[in-house]
């Protein structure tokens, strides 16, 4: 059974209307995707091309105009709130590390909010908890005690998916999550993601523009093109006739990702100052 299923699903914007009629624009025109245990599925696309659109929709942080949303099995297509169950099992880490976190809020506390929510951790044993995953994504157990402000940004974004990870989610929603740390990292964060899918079954919807990315990390590949998906083979590069965002998105690729050999255990030490 998929962890997340969309059938047919559409969702409108509107456009304009403060001199003239309001114009509606459609984002998603009846897309059908489902992401299974342990799998991996990219979704690229030019900005604007409805990839965040899409993700929230799997979130359920916004309801579809048309189709069915199921998570877990459960449809939840229009549903205002999840129950604690669904919300603890989908979780997502966005690109705007800064706009996601309270700067009065230290690391260490940031981290604890799932923790404390879903399993009523506290003393020691939520010390703990934090430590472990502070280290998991390169960090110190001392930068517990920091404030957002005292982080770079790409230190930043390692706390919140260190708060995703934290609830040990059936599925997180990685929009351009890795996209603010330098390749190196970004190296060693999609492999300690890699190795938590293998060992929980977590799955991801990792919405990224970077093809280099999708190649390294992805099972699966979609291109968010005119509201539609198209499949194509994240290992091959395949180009598909007709749709130019594919090819454009090709052409704009980066430089290789750090071969496995120079690449080392991600550990707290060595930090990146990124």
């Amino acid at each position: 059974m998929p962890v997340i299923k969309l059938d047919n699903v559409t969702k409108t914007y509107g456009r304009g209307g403060f001199f003239s009629k309001q114009e509606r624009m459609a984002v998603l025109k009846g897309v059908s995707l489902s992401l299974r245990a342990g799998e991996c599925l990219g979704l690229v696309g030019r900005s604007g091309s409805g990839k965040s659109t899409l993700g929230r929709i799997m979130l359920g942080l916004e309801a579809p105009d048309a189709g069915n949303v199921r998570i877990l099995g459960q449809d939840v297509t229009g549903c205002k709130t999840l129950s604690p169950k669904l919300r603890r099992a989908v979780q997502v880490v966005f690109q705007d590390a800064i706009g996601s976190t309270n700067p009065r809020m230290t690391a260490g506390e940031i981290i604890a909010e799932p923790l404390r929510n879903f399993d009523r951790l506290k003393g020691q044993k939520l010390k703990d908890r934090i430590a472990e995953l502070l280290e998991c994504v390169g960090l110190s157990p001392d930068d517990a005690n920091k404030l957002p402000g005292r982080f770079s940004g790409g230190q930043l974004q390692r706390i919140c998916i260190a708060r995703a990870l934290a609830p040990e989610p059936r599925v997180i929603v990685l929009d351009e999550a890795v996209s603010s740390l330098d390749m190196l990292i970004q190296a060693r964060i999609l492999d300690l993601l890699d190795s938590l899918r293998h060992k929980l079954g977590t799955a991801y919807l990792f919405v990224t523009h970077d093809l280099r990315l999708v190649r390294r990390f992805c099972d699966h590949a979609f291109i968010m093109s005119d509201g539609t998906l198209h499949a194509f083979d994240p290992k091959k590069m395949t180009s598909l006739n007709g749709v130019r965002a594919l090819e454009e998105l090709s052409q704009a690729i980066l430089p290789p990702m750090p071969s496995q050999d120079r690449r080392e255990p991600l550990s707290a030490s060595g930090q990146s100052a990124v």
